[in-house]
């Protein structure tokens, strides 16, 4: 057992966890408990579950528990004590906390510059929809291609991450 300050927060999380988000998480901490796991690696940056540990310091929760995996071995987090209305919130809260996270766009697009493949994670659309949503943040003033050269080109290139996308 030690203590959630040792645990340092992704630098390049792919997720952004809006106010409503993280209070939720705190919400289903003080009603029905901690029950989710998280993952860190060796050097105790989170991997998954960055919110949950922004939510539990919010909390009061300062204890925790490590348990070394090997990739091989399904770890399952058993809450006992529960009733089933609690039960049934905190499969709510957990569905619902990672339904209103939000994708990090900026991240993405710069994941993607960097040579990271998306082809198993986003289809192809809705790798598109996030980019859009990237320039948008990057550069709300960027029109997406000049209409005077239009026939002339066959993708949208943006200028921030030099994604190409078919006009």
């Amino acid at each position: 057992m030690t203590d959630i300050s040792i645990l340092r927060s992704d630098p390049h999380n792919r997720r952004k966890h809006n106010p409503r988000n993280v209070g939720m998480i705190v919400d289903a901490l003080h009603q029905v408990g901690a029950a989710r796991s998280i993952v860190i690696d060796e050097d105790n940056t989170i991997l998954a579950g960055n919110a949950t540990i922004e939510a539990a310091a919010q909390a009061g929760i300062e204890k925790l528990q490590v348990v070394e995996a090997d990739g091989q071995t399904i770890i399952a987090v058993r809450r006992r004590g529960l009733n089933a209305e609690q039960k049934r919130r905190l499969a709510l809260y957990d569905n619902q906390t990672a339904a209103i996270a939000e994708w990090d766009a900026e991240q993405i697009a710069a994941d993607l510059q960097e040579g990271l493949d998306f082809k198993d994670i986003f289809s192809e659309v809705e790798l598109q929809d996030l980019l859009s949503k990237a320039a948008d943040q990057i550069l709300p003033e960027f029109k997406e291609y000049d209409e005077s050269v239009a026939d002339e080109v066959e993708y949208i290139t943006c200028p921030q991450c030099g994604h190409k996308w078919p006009k």
